[in-house]
């Protein structure tokens, strides 16, 4: 007997037929798996504290999908799977930007928090997050002259590069790539520290390496 498509499937699941459902969930495993495996490595969840597993994505995709059965509509003429697909990859992104804010408001709160507060890039002045990382080049002591001259030039080339560019730019990548704190951050992160969108932070990112790139010495 030929098994019923995900179509088929969701029409049962609309009246009410919670195997059906459970049917899409099985046939749709494969696909919420890989799109948990993707997300998980995107957001660079190994190395958090958001102790986020990929089982975790999986199950708030799972979710997304009961949640596109409703209105689903197969006149339009759409596989269910393509239109169920930004609701199971907008739950599992939607679990890693609600667990990063949580995490950086947690440390704002902290007694020896990091300082993660959000802010905005028109009010930071790069030439503070300068400052702070030119403070925090590593000891001498520790590496041999020629090494830290090396650092010292190549960090000098880059932020009369970053000298050239705009502020927005400037702030947002120091933050992103961890020049102020030695941290880097990932783009989910960077994007809730600057109230921005992942897509908008993604395309100023883009827009700023560009920019630097120009500027960069060895460039030309």
């Amino acid at each position: 007997m030929r098994k019923p498509c995900n179509e088929q499937l969701c029409a049962l699941a609309q009246k009410g037929d919670a195997h059906a459902a459970d049917l899409l969930l099985e046939h749709n495993s494969g696909f919420i798996r890989k799109t948990a495996s993707e997300i998980f490595l995107k957001s660079n969840l190994a190395e958090s504290d958001l102790s986020i597993e990929p089982g975790d994505l999986e199950q708030e995709g799972c979710i997304g999908l009961l949640k596109a059965i409703s209105s689903y509509d197969k006149s339009v003429g759409v596989k269910f799977l393509t239109y169920a697909a930004p609701f199971i990859r907008n739950a599992m992104t939607d679990l890693v930007r609600d667990a990063f804010s949580r995490y950086e408001q947690r440390m704002v709160d902290s007694e020896n928090g990091l300082g993660l507060q959000k802010v905005r890039l028109d009010e930071v002045l790069p030439g503070e997050e300068r400052l702070l990382r030119m403070e925090a080049v590593a000891d001498i002591a520790a590496k041999s002259p020629e090494q830290v001259y090396e650092e010292r030039e190549t960090l000098r080339e880059l932020y009369e590069g970053l000298g050239q560019i705009s502020e927005r730019e400037q702030t947002y990548l120091l933050y992103r790539h961890g020049f102020t704190d030695d941290i880097g951050h990932t783009l989910i992160g960077t994007a809730i520290h600057f109230h921005l969108s992942e897509k908008r932070a993604k395309r100023l990112e883009g827009e700023a390496m560009d920019n630097l790139w120009l500027e960069l010495p060895w460039w030309f």
